[in-house]
């Protein structure tokens, strides 16, 4: 993944962590474990911001290269499901998604409950 790449997916990421406009720790700590995944630093954060809306949040997702697809979904569906909470806005945010790549919300929406149950 090129570094324009993995800085989209880290905007797709922390757009479904605030899109409740609650920004729990936890959300925080996985957002800084993104990065540091991905090769930023947290003093990289502003590569966040503007942060995106479920409309912006599917525009930016088509323009992943389809290879990286899956894996930030699977990236999306950890968040979502990180504070052991899934909003209806990031329920939204999720199906958004789902929908310009082709991929079944209910077997999403399964997935996320699956990581908040354990």
């Amino acid at each position: 993944m090129d570094e324009n790449t993995r800085r989209m997916v880290c905007r797709l990421i922390a757009g479904i962590v605030v899109v409740d406009d609650d920004l729990d720790e936890s959300e925080d700590m996985f957002l800084d474990r993104m990065l540091a995944q991905f090769g930023l630093t947290s003093d990289e954060r502003d590569v966040l911001f503007p942060i995106m809306d479920a409309k912006e949040a599917a525009i930016e997702f088509l323009a992943l290269p389809p290879a990286v697809h899956m894996e930030a979904l699977d990236l999306l569906v950890q968040a979502a499901s990180i504070d052991g909470r899934y909003a209806d806005e990031e329920r939204e945010y999720l199906h958004s998604v789902c929908a310009v790549v082709g991929v079944d919300p209910v077997q999403v929406d399964r997935r996320v409950a699956t990581l908040i149950s354990g």
